[in-house]
This record gives C-alpha cells, sequence and structure tokens, in this order.
C-alpha cells in the first residue's frame, strides 16, 4: 500500500512540475503555433545495469553483461520559448542491479545477482538541434526517481547447487525502496506524415547514473551480508538504456495534416 501511494505521489508530482511551463495545446492559428503542441506514446527498448560498490575488492570482479526489457509511455511538450527545446513525463518500467561471476578461493564457481524492477518516473529536458524534413539529431537530460516494488537477491553455485540462496526483496529489506537518479543521452527522431496526423520515432540511447545508496535498512540473515555487503557505505546503481519511442501529436485534421508545421 505504501509502495502504490508513492507511485502515485510520484506521478501527481510530474504533472504539478511540467504545469507550471508555459505551454500551448494547440489551436494553431500559424506554422510556428502548429509546432507548439504535445507528443504522447509509448516506449520500449533494452537496459543493461551493474552496481558500484564501496567494497573495492568486490567492485573490482568483472560484471556479466545483463540485457534487460524496459517499457512505458511518455509525455512530451515542445516549449514556446526556446525554439527546439522540449520537456516531458516519462513512466517507466526498469530493471536493475548486477550479476557476477567468479571463482571462490580460486575454486568453486559462484554467481551473485540482484535482479530488481523499479516503477520511475522522469522528467526528460530534450533539445532538437534543427528542423530537418525526415532526420532530426538531438540530446536530452532527465532526473529520474526510481520506486523498487520487486526483486530479489540470488547467489548460487552451479556445481554445489545444495548451497543457492535466494531471497526476495521486499522480504530482505536488504535493498533500498527508492533511488534518485540522473539520465544523459542523445538519439535521432524521425517524422512520418501521413495523410491526416504525422508519426513520430525516436531511437536514443542513456546512460543512467543512480546517487542514492542501495543498501537497505537490515539484513535478512547471514548470508545475504556476506554476499552483498550490507555494511559498505555505497552500492550505487548505474547503467546502459536504448529506448525505441512511438508517438502522436495531439492535433489531427480529416482533411489535411494539422501537424505539418509541428517541428
Amino acid at each position: 500500500m505504501k509502495k502504490l501511494i508513492s507511485i502515485l505521489f510520484f506521478i501527481a508530482l510530474s504533472f504539478n512540475l511540467v504545469a507550471q511551463h508555459d505551454f500551448s495545446f494547440g489551436n494553431a492559428t500559424n506554422n510556428r503555433d502548429k509546432s507548439i503542441v504535445p507528443i504522447v506514446g509509448i516506449k520500449a527498448g533494452l537496459t543493461s545495469y551493474h552496481m558500484d560498490f564501496a567494497y573495492e575488492e568486490y567492485n573490482k570482479l568483472p560484471n556479466d553483461m545483463v540485457l534487460k526489457p524496459a517499457f512505458g509511455f511518455f509525455v512530451e511538450f515542445p516549449m514556446k520559448l526556446v525554439n527546439g527545446l522540449s520537456v516531458g513525463v516519462d513512466f517507466m518500467m526498469i530493471n536493475r542491479g548486477f550479476r557476477k561471476s567468479f571463482d571462490l578461493r580460486g575454486e568453486v564457481k559462484e554467481i551473485d545477482e540482484i535482479s530488481a524492477q523499479y516503477f520511475d518516473v522522469r522528467i526528460p529536458l530534450t533539445y532538437y538541434f534543427f528542423d530537418a524534413k525526415k532526420l532530426t539529431p538531438y540530446i536530452f537530460v532527465a532526473p529520474d526517481f526510481a520506486l523498487c516494488y520487486a526483486g530479489k537477491f540470488s547467489k548460487s553455485f552451479p556445481d554445489y547447487s545444495d548451497y543457492n540462496t535466494t531471497v526476495d526483496v521486499s522480504k530482505s529489506d536488504a535493498l533500498s525502496s527508492y533511488d534518485v537518479c540522473f539520465a544523459l543521452g542523445a538519439g535521432f527522431r524521425y517524422n512520418l506524415r501521413l495523410r491526416s496526423f504525422t508519426m513520430t520515432f525516436k531511437l536514443d540511447g542513456a546512460y543512467n547514473l543512480g546517487f542514492l545508496n542501495t543498501n537497505g535498512a537490515t539484513e535478512s540473515n547471514y548470508a545475504d551480508k556476506i554476499t552483498y555487503n550490507i555494511d559498505d557505505e555505497g552500492r550505487l546503481n548505474r547503467g546502459l538504456e536504448f529506448m525505441l519511442s512511438v508517438g502522436i501529436p495531439l492535433k489531427f485534421n480529416r482533411t489535411y495534416d494539422a501537424c505539418r508545421g509541428w517541428r
């Protein structure tokens, strides 16, 4: 219940921040106004996350490459005052964590993993470099508020399965429920103009940095403490994200493309 309330709070906060800016939602009288319409759509992609540990010896161990899905929806508002600049709100489901495979004492293979699911509310600020008929490059920055709602810790030994350990995040309290992140990325947008409306496709990549220690308040047992270094001051989310977005401007006309002037 507390996590549901937190999600609703993040959504309300995001819309409140967007509402404080001066946007036009249509009523176009010229090409300049036609470009100032909100865009809504969906986005999906792949992420590859790891964690930086304060415990240097553990942090030196290489991270396994793990690709996991991400998806959500977005609203984007071009800004009146600065041509090419827009601000938006993204609501995303993101997988974070890490996986390390190594030889314990040089003899026994061990795999340590955290796989956690987050609900993210982001407020991306995007700058489109120029007006292009087809392909437009852009960069963006986005503060990111993340809420962990599910996940698991696991420690496994492929040759000694009887010693495998798995702990649910919601039960162990060894992973913090919140994180504050910052994403920085770049990509390209392609506008597809149809008879009565325009569709926009965006492909981008970003690096996301978490700033809060993900260690939870307590650890559930001795095994968690040994595996995930709960006592150490620092375990930060880091990750790459690759997203494809598909959206449409909220202006339609049955006889012509009302967003023909939309940038």
